[in-house]
């Protein structure tokens, strides 16, 4: 859906924001998901690819021969297959750290003041990270500080402070019922 179209809907520019805010967290896990499974993919082609010619080579050997090179390809797959499953730990690492440091201003700069290497070894990503992130906004506040313009309107005047919005409380309870059908989405 558009921005138009929820406006259209009666819903409010924060409310709009923040739905789209969620859709977007839903949408970087799903790239993420994607990109793993695309790696894993192209890891397995080549394996595939190179048991083949493998295979074509033991056509032309003797028996002892076919045995050496079953183990030399054996040790060759486990060893590819390690490889690729480190990579594809190392993608979800990487977007789990970019997907928690969404409300940041700056994500490259927050990036670069996490521990990356802590959190890539660590048993429990998730509950270190958002130690790491709680952490970095205790000490780095204006990474994830929202800019909002208060005051009286400055030299030119005619401004006044901003009001209490009366309908907080229902965007409050519309923002609590969309989480609430993220989390049964799974």
């Amino acid at each position: 859906m558009t921005r138009e179209e929820l406006l259209a809907l009666g819903l409010t520019e924060e409310q709009i924001t923040e739905l789209f805010k969620i859709n977007g967290k839903d949408v970087e896990k799903a790239k993420g998901d994607l990109e793993s499974k695309e790696t894993e993919l192209a890891s397995t082609k080549k394996q595939l690819k190179e048991a083949n010619k493998e295979i074509e080579s033991f056509k032309e050997m003797d028996v002892e021969a076919i045995k050496k090179a079953a183990d030399d390809y054996k040790a060759k797959y486990e060893q590819t297959k390690k490889d690729a499953d480190a990579q594809i730990e190392a993608l979800k690492v990487e977007h789990t750290i970019e997907g928690a440091l969404k409300g940041a201003k700056n994500i490259k700069a927050a990036k670069a003041l996490l521990d990356v290497e802590a959190l890539k070894g660590s048993k429990n990503i998730d509950k270190d990270m958002e130690t790491a992130i709680s952490a970095l906004k205790e000490s780095d506040p204006y990474l994830f500080e929202e800019a909002s313009p208060t005051g009286t309107g400055g030299s030119l005047g005619g401004g006044s402070k901003p009001k209490a919005d009366p309908s907080a409380s229902s965007k409050t309870g519309f923002l609590d019922a969309i989480r609430e059908v993220q989390v049964k989405r799974g």
